[in-house]
C-alpha cells in the first residue's frame, strides 16, 4: 500500500491489560496443530484455531531482532461489487486511518515507527494482506492496534475524501506502466462475466458517492460481509514463549467478528471457448518487444504435494542446452524466457510463456510461436519422466531442509497468504513438498497447454491497433490466431535441437559441515595478500548450514572514469552473463548461484550456495570471463537490449527517474541514459574485445569467502583468480568521487521528465562523513519520516509518493525527502517541505526523541539472520576499508552519545540554517520551479564542475 504513514507521540496504551493477558495460564486446546519445520529451523510453531474460526500461527523466536504479524483476508480485488472497481484496494488504505479504540489517524503509523518498526499492505485479486514489524518489546500493544482493523474501523467521513484522491494519485502514477497496461487490455479481451476483469486499482470515478448509495455505504457493506474472522489468516513472530503468545493473540483477537461468509468458486472462464485460440497486439509506452503465451488451465492449488504447474514450468523455463530458450537465442529470436503459474483463482490459473524477443524476433514472431508450441508438443510426446520430478523433489526438500531465516515481516507475510492454500501441518513447507508423483496430474496440465488453448500476446510500438481501452487508454486490437503458420516440421533443425533436461551434475551430494577452526576468529582474517589479489576469510560458526558465498571484486583502471568505459564495461558483463547462462543455469537450479555484476568501478563476481561443488563452478566461469569466445550475433542483440533498456528509463515511475537523476548528479563515475547510448551505440564488436584484454590488463582482485569452508579454500581460490589476473605490481587503485555540497549551499538541479506530475527530491547532505556526521542524519531521518508522510501525504494529500529516509551515498551520509505530486507545482511541494522542516522540532519532546534514539539504535544493531546478511556485512566492510568490521557498534555508539539537546542544535545549525541542500526537480505540467536564491543547474555535469568532492572506495 503505502510507503510511509504518519506522526505525532505515544498514546495511552492497554499496558495493564497486557501485563494481565501474559502472565495468564495459556491452555493448549484440541484446535492446536504443530507444523512440520525444517530441522535447521531454531524456532517453535504452533497452529490454533479460535472460538471466532480465526487461524493463527504462532512463532517463538527468542532473541528475535523484530517482532512482526501478518493478516491475510481472503477478499481481494477480484470481489469488487460491479461498478465499484478498487473498492478492495481503497478499503485496504482506509484501515490504517483510525478504530475506536484508536480514533487518531496518525496513531497506528506513528506507535510503529517510534518502535523501530514498519508496516503496509498489499491487495492482490483473491486476498489483502496487512502486516507490520516492530521491535520485540512492542509486540503486544502494537498487536492490539493492529487488531482493532479487523474489530472496529472508524471509516471517517474526511479520511474517505482524502484517500480517493490517494488512490487516484495512485492509480494515475500507473498510467505509463506497461505490467499495468497490459493487465488493462487482458481484462478487455477477457470474458467480462469473470470476477478478473474488473478495474483493479479505482480512481476517483469508481469509488465516488452516487445518488443510490455513498461510497462510505458500500465500503461498510464490503467490510461487513467480506472481514469476517472464519476467512482471516494471522501470523505472528515474537520472542515469548508459544504459550504466551497464545494468551496474547487469543485475548486480542477472539474480539474479531466471525459473519460465517464462505466463498464460492467461480464458474465463469476467463475466456470464452470459442474465444480461443486468441490473438492480441499491444502498443506499450516503453520499447518492449515481447510475446507472451497463456493458456487457461485447471487451478492445483490443492494438489500442492504433486504441484504438476511447478513442474511444467520447470521444464518450459528451462535455459540449459536444449531448451526453448536456447533454441531461440542460437536463431538469433530471443533474449529472455520466463514460464510459469501467473495468476490463481477459485476455480482455475493461468500458465504463461513470456518471451523478450530480438529485432529479428519480433520480424518472426510467428517463427518463435512455433517453436514454443513444438516444444509443448515434445514434452506431451515424452510424457511424464519419473527421474525428472524426484530430481525436482530432491531439491526441494534440500531447500527446505537447510531453510535459513528471513526478514520477520516478510516471513510472517508468506506464512498467512499460505496458511489460506495449505494444511495446517503443511503451512511451513507447502512451498517445498513434492512428494507425491502423479503421472496423470502432470499429462492433464500437459494437454492444457496446447495451441487451440492459447492466448498470443505481442507487444510492440509498430503494431496494429484498432481499439482503445478505458481506463489506461492502450491502442491494441484483438482478433483468432491463425494457427496454420505455425507449424514446425519434425525436420525442422530447431524442432530437432529440442530436448529435455539433462541429469543435473550441480546437485550436492556432500551436506557435511567443516569442522571449525580453534580457536575462531571473531572477524574475518587476511588470508592471502599477493600484488595483485587480497582474500579475506571467515567460517560460519552461527548459522551452520553447507553453504557459503564467495565475493570477489575485479578492479581495473578502465572502468567508471568516462561514459565509454562504463557502457563497455556494463557490455562486457552482459554479454559474459549471457554466454556462460547455459552452463550456469543447472547450477542454480541446484542451489549454486553464481554471477557477475557491472559494479559503479568494478566488476564483482558472486558465487553462493551448497558449497559442496563450488570451487568447480568457479573455476570454469573463471576460465570463461578471461578468455571468453563471443558471438558477433548475440552481441549486437545484447547491445541493442541494452540501449533499449536505457530508452526505457522514461517509462519507469517518475519519481524513480529523479532518484537516478540525483545519484548521477552526486556520483562521478554515473552518467544518464542519453550519454550511455551514445557510448553504446558507438562501441563495436572489436572495441568490445580490445577493453576485455585492457580491463584484465590492469584488474586487481579482492575477496571475501565466508560459510562452510576448510581452512585450504583462501588458497584454493587464490589459484583459481590468479590464473586470470596478470602477473608484476598493481595499478594504483583510483578512488570514487562523490560531490561534497559546502554549508550553506543551496543547489536546484532541473530535469525534464515527460509526466504531468511534479517530482521533488530534496537531497540534505550532512557536514562530514565521521561517524557523529552519520548518526546525526540518519537519526533525522528516523524523527522525520512518519510525520512527513502523515502531513504531506495523508493530510495534504499532495501525492501518493511522500516519503523521508536516509540516503548514504557510497558512505557519505545524507537524507531525502521525496513527493511526486499530480496536484501541486513544485515550488508549492518545496514550500510544504519548508514548513514541515520548521515544524519537526517543535513537534518533538525529549520522551519522543529518546523513543526514536532507541529505535534506530536497534536498527543498526540488529543481529544479522542467516549467512547471506553477514556476508553482504563482511562485503561492505571490506569494501569500504572498516576493516575492524565494528561499523555497526561505531555508528550505534555516536547515536548513543548524542543528547536531545546535541540533536537539536545539529538540526538548527545543519538542516534549518546552514544546510548543504540540493533539490532536483521536474516540474510537471505546471512547468515552474521555485524562485529563490538557489544556484540552478541543467546539466548533472555541470553541476559537478568545480565542486570539492568526497573521495570514497
Amino acid at each position: 500500500m503505502y510507503n510511509e504513514l504518519a506522526r505525532r507521540g505515544l498514546r495511552n496504551v492497554f499496558l495493564v491489560s497486557v501485563a494481565v493477558v501474559l502472565a495468564s495460564c495459556a491452555t493448549v486446546t484440541s484446535d492446536s496443530v504443530t507444523p512440520v519445520k525444517s530441522p535447521n529451523d531454531k524456532y517453535e510453531y504452533r497452529l490454533i484455531t479460535l472460538d471466532n474460526d480465526l487461524e493463527a500461527l504462532l512463532i517463538s523466536a527468542p532473541n528475535t531482532p523484530k517482532a512482526a504479524a501478518a493478516l491475510a483476508v481472503q477478499v481481494g480485488s477480484g470481489d469488487n461489487p460491479p461498478g465499484r472497481g478498487g473498492l478492495a484496494h481503497f478499503l485496504e488504505h482506509m484501515l490504517f486511518l483510525g478504530t475506536e479504540k484508536y480514533p487518531d489517524a496518525a496513531e497506528y503509523e506513528e506507535y510503529i515507527t517510534e518502535h523501530g518498526g514498519s508496516r503496509n499492505a498489499y491487495t492482490a485479486f483473491e486476498q489483502t494482506n496487512y502486516f507490520f514489524d516492530i521491535d520485540p518489546q512492542f509486540l503486544p500493544e502494537a498487536l492490539d492496534r493492529f487488531a482493532q482493523f479487523f474489530v472496529a474501523p472508524l471509516f471517517d467521513d474526511i479520511y474517505i475524501d482524502r484517500e480517493q484522491n490517494a488512490v487516484q494519485a495512485e492509480y494515475q502514477m500507473g498510467l505509463t506502466s506497461d505490467p499495468r497496461r497490459g493487465l488493462d487490455v487482458l481484462q478487455q479481451v477477457m470474458n467480462q462475466d469473470h470476477p478478473y476483469s474488473q478495474f483493479l486499482v479505482g480512481s476517483l470515478e469508481t469509488l465516488g458517492d452516487r445518488p443510490d448509495a455513498s461510497i462510505r455505504d458500500d465500503l461498510l457493506e464490503f467490510y461487513r460481509k467480506h472481514y469476517s474472522a472464519n476467512q482471516m489468516r494471522l501470523a505472528v513472530l515474537g520472542n515469548e514463549s508459544l504459550d504466551e503468545l497464545q494468551s496474547l493473540v487469543t485475548g486480542i483477537f477472539s474480539e474479531v467478528p466471525n459473519h460465517k461468509f464462505e466463498y464460492q468458486d467461480i464458474a465463469q472462464p476467463m475466456f470464452e471457448p470459442d474465444s480461443l485460440p486468441m490473438f492480441v497486439q499491444i502498443q506499450p509506452q516503453a520499447t518492449l518487444k515481447q510475446l507472451e503465451v497463456t493458456f487457461p488451465i485447471a487451478d492445483y492449488r490443492e494438489d500442492y504435494h504433486t504441484k504438476p504447474v511447478a513442474y511444467l514450468g520447470h521444464l518450459v523455463g528451462h535455459e540449459g542446452e536444449g531448451s526453448l530458450l536456447s533454441a531461440l537465442k542460437r536463431e538469433g529470436l530471443a533474449e529472455s524466457l520466463g514460464a510459469g503459474q501467473s495468476v490463481a483463482w477459485r476455480g482455475g490459473s493461468l500458465f504463461s510463456i513470456n518471451v523478450a524477443l530480438t529485432d529479428k524476433g519480433l520480424e518472426n514472431y510467428q517463427r518463435v510461436l512455433g517453436m514454443i508450441f513444438a516444444y509443448l508438443d515434445m514434452v506431451r510426446e515424452e510424457g511424464p519422466q519419473e527421474w525428472l520430478y524426484d530430481e525436482q523433489s530432491r531439491l526441494a526438500d534440500l531447500s527446505f531442509r537447510f531453510r535459513e531465516q528471513g526478514n520477520p515481516s516478510s516471513n510472517v507475510t508468506g506464512l498467512a497468504s499460505m496458511m489460506h492454500n495449505f494444511a495446517p501441518k503443511d503451512v511451513l513447507q507447502g512451498n517445498s513438498i513434492m512428494d507425491d508423483y502423479d503421472p496423470q496430474l502432470l499429462l492433464d496440465v500437459m494437454e492444457s497447454v496446447k495451441p487451440d488453448n492459447a492466448v498470443a500476446v505481442l507487444t510492440d510500438s509498430d503494431v496494429e491497433t484498432d481499439k482503445m481501452t478505458y481506463y489506461y487508454e492502450v491502442p491494441y486490437s484483438v482478433g483468432p490466431l491463425d494457427l496454420s503458420a505455425l507449424t514446425v516440421a519434425a525436420s525442422d533443425p530447431g524442432r530437432e535441437s529440442l530436448h529435455l533436461p539433462k541429469p543435473n551434475p550441480f546437485i550436492a551430494d556432500s551436506v557435511a559441515l567443516v569442522a571449525l577452526p580453534d580457536p575462531m576468529p571473531s572477524i574475518p582474517q587476511l588470508a592471502i595478500q599477493e600484488p595483485r589479489q587480497s582474500i579475506w576469510m571467515m567460517p560460519d560458526d552461527e548459522f551452520r548450514v553447507p553453504k557459503g558465498r564467495i565475493r570477489i571484486r575485479f578492479r581495473s583502471p578502465v572502468i567508471g572514469e568516462n561514459p565509454t568505459q562504463a557502457a563497455q564495461s556494463a557490455l562486457y558483463t552482459a554479454v559474459l552473463a549471457d554466454l556462460i547462462n547455459e552452463q550456469t543455469y543447472e547450477a542454480h537450479l541446484a542451489g549454486l548461484n553464481f554471477g557477475f555484476a557491472r559494479q559503479v568501478r568494478s566488476i564483482q563476481l558472486s558465487l553462493s550456495g551448497y558449497n559442496d561443488k563450488q570451487l568447480l563452478l568457479l573455476k570454469d566461469m573463471l576460465t570463461e570471463a578471461r578468455e571468453a569466445k563471443f558471438e558477433k550475433a548475440r552481441f549486437e542483440d545484447i547491445k541493442q537490449g541494452m540501449i533499449r533498456n536505457l530508452e526505457n528509463a522514461s517509462a519507469k515511475r517518475p519519481s524513480t527517474q529523479l532518484m537516478d537523476d540525483l545519484r548521477e548528479a552526486l556520483d562521478y563515475s554515473r552518467w544518464g541514459e542519453p550519454v550511455l547510448i551514445e557510448a553504446l551505440q558507438q562501441t563495436n564488436f572489436e572495441d568490445l574485445e580490445q577493453y576485455v584484454q585492457a580491463f584484465w590488463q590492469g584488474a586487481t582482485a579482492e575477496a571475501l569467502i565466508y560459510g562452510n569452508y576448510p581452512a585450504g579454500t583462501a588458497q584454493q581460490v587464490a589459484d583459481l583468480v590468479a590464473a586470470v589476473l596478470p602477473d608484476g605490481p598493481a595499478p594504483a587503485e583510483l578512488e570514487g568521487r562523490v560531490l561534497r555540497l559546502e554549508s550553506g549551499e543551496r543547489a536546484r538541479y532541473e530535469v525534464n521528465i515527460d509526466h504531468d506530475d511534479a517530482v521533488v527530491a530534496w537531497y540534505l547532505q550532512s557536514t562530514g562523513d565521521d561517524w557523529q556526521d552519520k548518526a546525526s542524519i540518519a537519526l533525522t531521518a528516523q524523527i522525520m519520516k512518519s510525520g512527513f508522510f502523515q502531513q504531506l501525504r495523508t493530510e495534504q494529500q499532495l501525492g501518493y509518493i511522500a516519503s523521508a529516509f536516509a540516503w548514504p551515498m557510497r558512505g557519505v551520509p545524507g537524507m531525502v525527502m521525496l513527493i511526486q505530486s499530480p496536484v501541486a507545482s513544485a515550488p508549492e511541494v518545496v514550500d510544504a517541505m519548508q514548513t514541515f522542516l520548521q515544524g519537526v522540532q517543535p513537534s518533538l519532546d525529549e520522551e519522543q526523541f529518546e523513543r526514536h534514539k532507541n529505535a534506530l539504535i536497534n536498527d543498526i544493531t540488529r543481529p544479522d539472520k542467516n549467512q547471506a546478511e553477514r556476508a553482504d556485512f563482511y562485503w561492505t566492510s571490506i569494501n569500504r576499508g572498516y576493516l575492524d568490521f565494528d561499523s555497526r557498534e561505531q555508528l550505534a555508539a555516536a547515536v548513543r552519545t548524542m543528547s536531545y539537546q546535541d540533536w537539536r542544535s545539529y538540526f538548527e545549525q545543519v538542516i534549518l540554517q546552514q544546510p548543504h541542500s540540493l533539490q532536483v526537480i521536474a516540474p510537471g505540467r505546471w512547468d515552474t520551479f521555485p524562485q529563490d536564491d538557489a544556484a540552478v543547474y541543467d546539466t548533472a555535469g555541470e553541476l559537478k564542475q568545480g565542486h570539492a568532492v568526497y573521495e570514497v572506495r
